[in-house]
């Protein structure tokens, strides 16, 4: 397996102190700088998609939410009326 080709670089300002603490982290690791903070980034990465993209509920509203989505659509007298309206994007 070929090793993935690395064509771009982020850079970041951050103090002496943040820096060593951060090295010192990566030695404790056994990694270099840039492994450490490319596995820290990817992982508050992956987390933060994540929760934006998926959602885990305990089984039983798990059922109760897929029961909500399999009942009929209510209908919304009011709603209904104001999707009959043109809309106020639609030009004249």
């Amino acid at each position: 397996m070929g090793a993935t080709v690395k064509e771009e670089r982020i850079e970041i300002r951050l103090a002496s102190a943040e820096k060593e603490r951060i090295r010192q982290a990566a030695i404790l690791s056994h990694q270099n700088v840039s492994e450490f903070v490319l596995r820290a980034v990817r992982t508050v990465a992956d987390e933060t998609l994540a929760s934006q993209t998926r959602f885990v509920l305990p089984e039983e509203q798990m059922n109760a939410f897929y029961a909500a989505l399999d009942q009929p659509a209510k209908s919304i007298p009011r709603l209904r009326e104001l999707l009959k309206k043109p809309s106020v994007f639609e030009t004249k």
